[in-house]
């Protein structure tokens, strides 16, 4: 007769999801919301549930957020071309878009004129997200 052994820890905990994970999970439960009650409940779940720092909470949110918002397009970041002081956008067939802090502020400014910036909490005045 052969020995058998245990393959499972019993006390062993599952493991835990990570905090892009979380947020994604909580962004699908409420994929039909804009985007601005989508990132609110995202930060919120992640603050409340998950004992997450808002700081935390909101960039987990807006990283998911963006990566569920870019599936099926064709255009991309180029993050290995992209610096704190400009982003690269890869279009179709990898053309070059280029987006300065300068551009990114003109646009941000010209969206607060059409008033299609707007705040995920209003407390914190954070994150700003675009309307489209």
């Amino acid at each position: 007769m052969g020995i058998v052994t245990q393959l499972r820890n019993r006390s062993a905990h599952a493991p835990q999801l990570d905090a892009y994970n979380l947020a994604t999970a909580q962004l699908f439960r409420d994929r039909w919301e804009n985007r601005v009650n989508a990132l609110a409940n995202c930060i919120e779940f992640l603050v409340v549930n998950h004992d997450m720092p808002e700081a935390a909470a909101e960039l987990a949110a807006i990283q998911a957020y963006a990566d569920i918002e870019s599936t099926n397009q064709v255009a991309r970041i180029d993050i290995n071309a992209s610096t704190s002081s400009v982003v690269v956008l890869r279009t179709e067939g990898g053309r070059p878009a280029v987006f300065t802090v300068t551009d990114l502020v003109r646009l941000l400014e010209q969206a607060r004129t059409e008033g299609r910036a707007v705040v995920v909490d209003r407390e914190t005045r954070r994150p700003v997200v675009l309307e489209h």
